[in-house]
């Protein structure tokens, strides 16, 4: 008995199928990742697949697996774009610190050198003794203004930063199906233009001219003249019947003398034949 389960266990496993689909269970049952059910025997997995109920999950399946790669390629181009604009900011950073303490360090240096005191920095940025004529040294309020048109000046020479990929995606959504632009143009070309149908006199050149006559509504007619109409109809008629008679009755005739005409010929055949005869027994 051992024997004939591990064959079975044996056939089963070689007749194992191999889908992207398929997955097998810890009892070894054939089951379908998109349905969720389960395959009774592996023969029977063709005509699964085959289903529309198979087909439709199936494409589901593989749409919301191309939603979520779309979804983390946004996610990785988002963390790539911000991992380049701290990378930029980083050295200008280290470069504007480099500077600085370079600066710091020279003028210590400087004044070690030259065993003076640091001059008191005047409200307009420069030394006191800058100047040789006092009248010629800048108001303190120019310079603030300049400091201001500086910094505000180099706030606006800083340039933006870049938004990411999901912020221009949705961006571009929102102006081409929340907010469409109205294209009056198109519109216009779409329209629908509606009108009594008239006739056109040009289309009719070439053809025989109508009859007015046959267009114009007829008169109602009094009981006399639809009475005489009638009997005029029937006279009509009945002339149409003899005539008719009257033909039957001379094809008649014809074939009649036609007839007579051919007993003749066949008879005077008959006396001719008897007359050579006597002649030859004579």
């Amino acid at each position: 008995m051992s024997d004939v389960r591990a064959l079975l266990k044996a056939k089963r496993q070689e007749a194992r199928v191999t889908h992207p689909l398929a997955a097998y269970s810890a009892s070894g049952q054939l089951r379908c990742t998109a349905c969720g059910t389960a395959v009774k025997h592996a023969s029977s997995w063709e005509g699964h697949i085959g289903s529309k109920a198979h087909r439709v999950n199936a494409a589901r399946l593989r749409e919301e697996e191309e939603r979520r790669r779309l979804a983390a390629l946004r996610l990785d181009d988002a963390a790539s774009g911000e991992d380049a604009q701290e990378a930029d900011e980083e050295p200008a950073h280290k470069r504007k610190a480099a500077d600085g303490d370079a600066a710091d360090a020279l003028e210590s240096k400087r004044r070690r050198v030259e065993g003076e005191q640091p001059p008191p920095a005047a409200q307009s940025g420069f030394p006191a003794d800058f100047f040789s004529d006092p009248a010629q040294a800048p108001a303190a309020w120019e310079d603030a203004d300049a400091e201001d048109g500086e910094g505000g000046a180099g706030a606006a020479g800083a340039a933006p930063a870049a938004p990411a990929a999901v912020d221009l995606e949705w961006e571009k959504f929102q102006q081409e199906v929340l907010n469409p632009p109205d294209v009056v143009e198109d519109t216009f070309q779409r329209a629908t233009v509606m009108a009594e149908p008239t006739v056109n006199e040009d289309a009719l050149a070439g053809f025989p001219p109508r009859d007015d006559a046959a267009e114009e509504p007829q008169e109602e007619l009094t009981e006399e003249q639809i009475r005489r109409r009638k009997e005029q109809d029937e006279r009509e008629l009945i002339m149409d019947r003899l005539m008719e008679e009257e033909r039957a009755q001379e094809e008649a005739d014809a074939r009649v003398t036609m007839l007579k005409t051919r007993l003749e010929a066949l008879r005077r055949q008959r006396e001719a034949k008897k007359g050579a005869k006597t002649k030859k027994g004579a």
